[in-house]
């Protein structure tokens, strides 16, 4: 994979055994599939194994039964209700100003 990093060309890459496939779509979150297959850094099939080209791939990852979600997401959350968190509660009459760190 080092060599894919530094050129850009991945080959072929097959993710199977997907335990559960998050689409990012908020309409539809969860995929019906347990493979991913990739070309060069680009998404090529998403489906059941059995259904999509995962002959002689040039890696070969084995996700067993993980959980796998698109790239890009922010996962440093912390707990929010709208634009409020529990930290600015003003009930008790404080005057300084909170941040939400």
């Amino acid at each position: 994979m080092a060599d894919a990093a530094s050129n850009g060309k991945s080959g072929k890459v097959v993710i199977r055994n997907i335990g559960l496939l998050l689409s990012g779509d908020l309409d539809k979150p969860i995929l019906d599939a347990d493979t991913i297959v990739v070309h060069d850094g680009v998404i090529v099939g998403v489906g059941k194994e059995a259904d999509l080209d995962t002959e002689e791939p040039d890696t070969l990852i084995d996700a067993r039964g993980t959980c796998v979600a698109p790239g890009l997401i922010d996962s440093h959350v912390h707990p929010v209700f709208g634009d409020w968190t529990p930290r600015q509660d003003n009930s008790a009459g404080s005057t300084r100003p909170c941040t939400a760190a």
